[in-house]
């Protein structure tokens, strides 16, 4: 679902003729923590977050990878023999996160 509403706003923002991009992120501030897609909007020569989702806190937001949309962004690609996943572990240690005001800027780390 978010990669879908990134994509959307990706799109929206394009038809603008505004610069946007898809960033894939693991979000710790999601409940439960789990990776994310989000656009990212060129504004004033920086590039800002837009979570059209409001799923999780931009704060919180940390990037995995950035590209023109989600075939570029993809957390495994696999050519040729096939590749089987023995074990997969994440761990994040988590407080609180501040409020996020949809008003403010944010980018991400």
């Amino acid at each position: 679902m978010c990669r879908d509403f990134a994509h959307l706003s990706i799109a929206l923002l394009r038809a603008l003729g505004d610069p946007a991009r898809l960033a894939a992120v693991y979000a710790p501030g999601l409940s439960p923590m789990e990776f994310h897609a989000v656009c990212e909007a060129m504004v004033d020569d920086a590039w800002w977050v837009v979570d059209a989702t409001r799923l999780a806190p931009r704060q919180s937001l940390l990037r995995v990878a950035t590209g023109r949309d989600a075939a570029d962004t993809a957390f495994l690609t696999s050519f040729g023999a096939p590749v089987g996943l023995t074990a997969l572990e994440v761990t994040a240690v988590t407080g609180q996160f501040e409020l996020d005001d949809p008003s403010r800027l944010t980018r991400l780390r």
